[in-house]
């Protein structure tokens, strides 16, 4: 036994979950409860769960689902059922037949039923328990079958007459041989059989589901039979010329659409070979038939093709069978005649509207023409007037969409054509951006995370967009991420940060990461850089740009000058006064900078510095203009103390100096060009110069300093004034390589010399010892007498 249950709430919703209700079972005869052994719940859907259990015992029984929380059941309890013995089983049942098979409609067909218990006994039912279904796919109609008892509970063979509708109703037919077994109240509806016959007529063509049920099981082990019923033959009478056209261009394809059908109207597939389509004019010479399609539906596109304008008759036949409304005539003419409609394609952005002629490429004659019928657009509203259309998409939607309509020409012929609307989404837009942006020179901004305020909005959460994000006088960096758990969201974007020229950064992804990635955005001048600067924004989808300028001031601060000189100079005249830096003949950078100096806001006549050259032997003369007077100071060799200048002669707004150390305050152009004339005045060995520049604390305050003053720089720079060229890197490794050589060749003969001395002193050492062994021999054997031996043969 199973039972779904619905949990309800007090107003009709299902409430997930497993509810624990209680059962009882009672038999009805005793008035006792029967005892469950697996009983058992599942949920099977939300708020539905799967109420089971199995029935050993026969009989007639009540069963009741209550809370007994609440002491109450639930709805359409005590539920009465009956346990039978012996009843039908759905494996062990036999069905079969020829009536199971593939056939052709209006044809009788029969299949037999036999009703078999668990274990393959006959199983009798009340006739009206077994019903049959049949049902064709995908559609509500049924066959309704006529079924006969064949064999009742005693095994004898039931009256002929008797028979039963598919749901279980009876019928007797007029019959004298009719015998009703096992009818108490002369009715016939409580016969017990076990063997029946199955007569039904399939009239229409398909796909057949056949069900055959016990009571409430469906046999052939719970699956349907299914089979396939054909059309019967071309009925010619009740097939027939669907359309054509009577009025046709020449020198075109036309077609004529035939419909096949049987005696039930059902359509008839693959006859083509025996469709034909004739001309009944006696001018048949311009009149050719083509090809002939089955649409797969019963139908048939018969193609032709008129060569010359006239009047045709023109008959289709089946089998040399004409169909009852030939001929067919038809009146061709020239193309002009004939309206031509070309398919548009329209272009609009989401949650916007666009109006367009659709007659605007289409050709008819008359210069004259009105649109006669059109269709309903899938996805936006639609409205005519005249020949303008305006076509406004629903709100929120983008992808395709499209139309169809039919004009007619003043002759009443009509043309066809469709309207393609591509809503395109919007590129992304920006919800918020900052309306001004602050950096420091020389440095990423800001120095922790990155700018806020920056937001977008697409329409499409799922489509990768990409934001550039570049600046005219630097770069536009992301700043390291914060940590994420689980999936991590930059694992969806991308980034391009281009080569090593590039200044642009792109960022590709959902609307979701690039929205987390914005608030990383940081910013980076290029060196030496500050004031005005502008991010530029630009968001881009397949369909279009959008782009916003964010404006970034950019703070400076004070950076060191400079002074480029080389190590040393070699003073090209042997006079006692010596130009130091010609710029024709030199070759090397002699010359002061700031790099302030390019962005000052004052420009370059307002960024004054101090400059000092001094040298440790000799004098510098040079020219200075007369407008640095007041700040010129001068070092003697008297005191070595910078000291105001007293006295100067001006010729041509220039006066000339000569000191040990001359300072002043200038510009940067103006120290340059004292540069390029200075002189020095000295001894035969040279000397060093020291040249010293201080910013004067300059960094792009001006005109209002007050607040924005830093402490003065400077830089130091010392080169070498020599009348002689120094040795050449060439020369002083080749020196360095002969001191080296020289240097093993000396310590190899010494070598040499000390084993050659060695080597004589031990044989020396090793003579003496020689002579000493030899001496001590020779007095022993000197004091011992000599012995005499005699021998005697």
């Amino acid at each position: 036994m199973e039972i779904f249950i619905h949990q309800l709430d007090k107003y009709g919703n299902l409430v997930s979950g497993l509810y624990p209700f209680d059962s009882e079972v009672v038999e009805t005869d005793t008035n006792l409860s029967i005892p469950i052994s697996d009983l058992h719940f599942q949920e099977v859907d939300a708020g539905i769960q799967l109420f089971s259990f199995s029935n050993f015992e026969p009989g007639n029984f009540l069963l009741t689902i209550y809370d007994s929380k609440h002491n109450k059941s639930i709805s359409n309890m005590p539920y009465v059922y009956t346990v039978f013995i012996g009843y039908c089983d759905g494996v062990k049942s036999v069905v079969n037949g020829s009536g199971l098979n593939d056939s052709v409609a209006g044809v009788k067909e029969e299949f037999s039923v036999y009703l078999n218990d668990i274990y393959q006994y006959p199983s009798p039912v009340q006739a009206n328990i077994l019903q049959v279904q049949i049902s064709i796919e995908n559609d509500s109609y049924r066959v309704m079958p006529v079924i006969y008892p064949v064999v009742d509970s005693n095994g004898s063979r039931i009256a002929s007459g008797l028979r039963y509708d598919g749901i279980g109703h009876m019928e007797t037919l007029p019959s004298s041989s009719i015998v009703l077994r096992n009818n108490s109240n002369g009715s016939g509806s409580f016969i017990m059989a076990s063997d029946f016959r199955v007569d039904y007529i399939p009239e229409k063509s398909g796909f057949y589901d056949i069900n055959v049920y016990c009571g409430n099981i469906l046999l052939n082990e719970g699956h349907s039979f299914r089979k396939e019923v054909k059309a019967g033959e071309v009925n010619v009478s009740l097939s027939s010329v669907m359309r054509f056209s009577p009025k046709v261009p020449k020198l075109s394809k036309s077609e004529i659409i035939v419909q096949l059908v049987d005696s039930y109207l059902n359509p008839v597939l693959s006859q083509q070979s025996r469709l034909k389509l004739e001309i009944a004019s006696v001018n048949s010479s311009g009149f050719s038939s083509l090809d002939i399609t089955d649409n797969k539906d019963g139908s048939y596109s018969c193609s032709y093709m008129a060569k010359d304008v006239g009047t045709y008759k023109i008959c289709a036949s089946f089998d040399g069978k004409s169909f009852l409304s030939c001929p067919l005539s038809i009146n061709v003419y020239s193309s002009e005649y004939f309206p031509k409609a070309n398919n548009d394609t329209i272009s609009i952005w989401e949650d916007q509207s666009v109006a367009f002629d659709v007659l605007a490429n289409d050709y008819f004659a008359g210069d004259n023409a009105s649109i006669v019928e059109f269709s309903k657009s899938d996805h936006g509203s639609l409205i005519q007037n005249g020949r303008i259309f305006r076509y406004t998409p629903y709100k929120g939607y983008y992808g395709n969409d499209s139309f169809w309509y039919t004009i007619s020409d003043i002759n009443g012929n009509l043309a066809s054509a469709s309207v393609c609307i591509f809503v395109l989404n919007v590129p992304p837009q920006f919800v918020s951006a900052p309306n001004q942006l602050q950096a420091t020179e020389d440095s990423i901004s800001p120095r922790f995370g990155g700018f806020t305020g920056f937001e977008i909005t697409y329409s499409n959460p799922m489509e990768n967009i990409s934001v550039n994000l570049s600046a005219q006088s630097g770069i536009v960096l992301l700043s390291p991420m914060a940590m994420q758990f689980g999936q991590v969201m930059w694992s969806e974007l991308t980034v391009d940060t281009g080569n090593e020229t590039a200044t642009s950064l792109i960022i590709e992804g959902s609307v979701e990461v690039i929205n987390f990635a914005l608030q990383s955005i940081q910013y980076l001048g290029n060196e030496n850089f500050y004031g005005g600067d502008t991010i530029q924004v630009s968001t881009r989808n397949k369909n279009g740009v959008n782009s916003l300028d964010v404006p970034i001031s950019v703070d400076p601060i004070n950076d060191p000058p400079f002074i480029k000189a080389p190590y040393f100079i070699i003073l090209r005249s042997n006079e006692d006064e010596t130009l130091i830096f010609d710029q024709e003949k030199d070759k090397f950078d002699f010359f002061i900078g700031d790099p302030d100096l390019l962005t000052f806001p004052g420009g370059q006549a307002h960024f004054f510095v101090t400059f000092s050259m001094e040298v440790n032997d000799g004098w510098l003369v040079t020219n200075l203009p007369i407008h640095l007077i007041n700040t010129t100071e001068l070092k003697h060799g008297i005191n070595y103390q910078w000291q105001p200048l007293q006295t100067y002669v001006t010729i041509s707004q220039h006066f000339m100096v000569k000191a040990h150390g001359i300072r002043f305050q200038a510009t940067v152009n103006d120290c340059n060009s004292v540069m390029q004339q200075l002189f020095y005045h000295g001894g035969e060995h040279g000397a060093v110069l020291t040249m010293t520049l201080n910013d004067m604390g300059n960094y792009g305050c001006f005109p209002d300093c007050a607040d924005g003053m830093s402490m003065p720089l400077y830089t130091e720079a010392t080169v070498n004034l020599m009348r002689k060229q120094p040795m050449s890197s060439f020369l002083a490794h080749t020196l360095g390589s002969i001191i080296v050589i020289e240097f093993v060749i000396i310590f190899s003969l010494g070598a040499l010399l000390l084993y050659f001395t060695c080597k004589c002193a031990i044989l020396l050492a090793h003579e003496r010892r020689n002579r000493e062994e030899s001496s001590s021999e020779l007095s022993n054997s000197k004091s011992f007498p000599r012995e005499t031996v005699s021998v005697h043969i």
